[in-house]
């Protein structure tokens, strides 16, 4: 602990207050079973689902479903359902290949310069705001 050691009276005072906590068994257990929850295996799935898929595509499967249900309910004969199944997986198969290709393009305009500069680039890009130290007035550069 940073600064002076607490003084006699100080821990007197914490020790009454942790034997008070200590006689509260409801408050015990709860402190004792709280942390971290054992990781959800199909809220996993989806979250990586979620980043592979878009929305776009997400949205033409489920468009294309219901317009193929609708369609295949009222006239159930084998012929248009076989048409359907081809319309819906080349509408689907379309909207995959134009998701890949807009994110090839988006990639391909952001070449990255090889060497230590990629490196440097890369460890700027994963800091988030939070793992930034906070700016002090006295911490700024003289200019």
């Amino acid at each position: 602990m940073d600064g002076p050691a607490l003084s006699g009276w100080e821990r007197r005072l914490l020790e009454e207050i942790e034997s008070d906590l200590r006689q509260d068994t409801r408050l015990d257990r709860k402190l004792s079973t709280m942390g971290a929850k054992p990781p959800n295996r199909v809220l996993r799935a989806l979250h990586a689902a979620g980043r592979r898929i878009s929305a776009g595509v997400l949205l033409t499967v489920l468009v294309m479903t219901s317009i193929c249900l609708g369609i295949g309910m009222r006239t159930p004969t084998t012929a248009v359902l076989v048409a359907l199944g081809v319309v819906w997986a080349a509408s689907v198969a379309a909207s995959v290949a134009a998701t890949e290709l807009l994110r090839r393009r988006r990639g391909a305009g952001r070449a990255e310069p090889a060497g230590p500069a990629r490196e440097e680039r890369r460890e700027r890009r994963e800091r988030r705001p939070w793992d930034r130290p906070e700016r002090r007035p006295w911490d700024r550069p003289e200019a």
